[in-house]
C-alpha cells in the first residue's frame, strides 16, 4: 500500500530512444498535420509523445516490476488516470535523440470520495535526460487508487 512514506522512491532508470517512425505514427494517430511532426528524418516529438515512454519502455502491464509504482506494489486494477503535464525547458525533443528516464513518487495524499471509500492520489514525476545528462523534459502524472475496482 502506498503512503506518504513512499515519497521520493524511484524506479530504475531506463533508456528511451525517440524513433523517427514512432514520432510520425504518433503524430498521424492524433491527427497532427504540421510538417514539423511528420516530415524529415528528425521530426519533433509532440508534447504528449513522452507519455508512451513509461508504458512501453519503463514497464509493461505483464511485468511491471521495473516501474516506480511497482516499488510500492499498487494494484493496477484499482487505478484511474487523473492528470498529466509535461515541461520542456529547451523545446521539444527530436527523433534520433536517446533519452534516459527515471520516475519517482513525488507526492501521496488521501481523501474520502463523495460516494464513500478512500481515494489515494499518487503523483509521479519522470525526468528525461539526454546523453549529456541535461534534463530534456519532466513529466508529471497523477493517478488515483480507489478502494474497489472502477466500473
Amino acid at each position: 500500500m502506498v503512503s506518504a512514506n513512499d515519497i521520493g522512491l524511484s524506479g530504475p532508470p531506463y533508456r528511451f530512444p525517440i524513433e523517427e517512425g514512432k514520432v510520425k505514427e504518433f503524430a498521424r494517430s492524433i491527427g497532427a498535420t504540421d510538417s514539423v511532426y511528420l516530415d524529415g528524418e528528425t521530426p519533433l516529438a509532440l508534447p504528449t509523445f513522452l507519455g508512451i515512454a513509461g508504458r512501453f519502455w519503463g514497464y509493461t502491464l505483464d511485468d511491471p516490476k521495473d516501474s516506480a509504482l511497482a516499488v510500492v506494489d499498487l494494484d493496477r486494477s484499482l487505478l484511474l488516470h487523473a492528470e498529466e503535464e509535461y515541461e520542456y525547458p529547451n523545446g521539444l525533443p527530436r527523433a534520433g535523440t536517446v533519452l534516459t528516464a527515471q520516475t519517482r513518487i513525488k507526492d501521496v495524499t488521501e481523501k474520502i470520495g463523495k460516494r464513500g471509500g478512500k481515494l489515494t492520489f499518487v503523483v509521479t514525476e519522470t525526468e528525461f535526460k539526454d546523453q549529456a545528462g541535461m534534463i530534456v523534459a519532466v513529466s508529471r502524472q497523477t493517478i488515483v487508487k480507489t478502494e474497489t475496482a472502477p466500473v
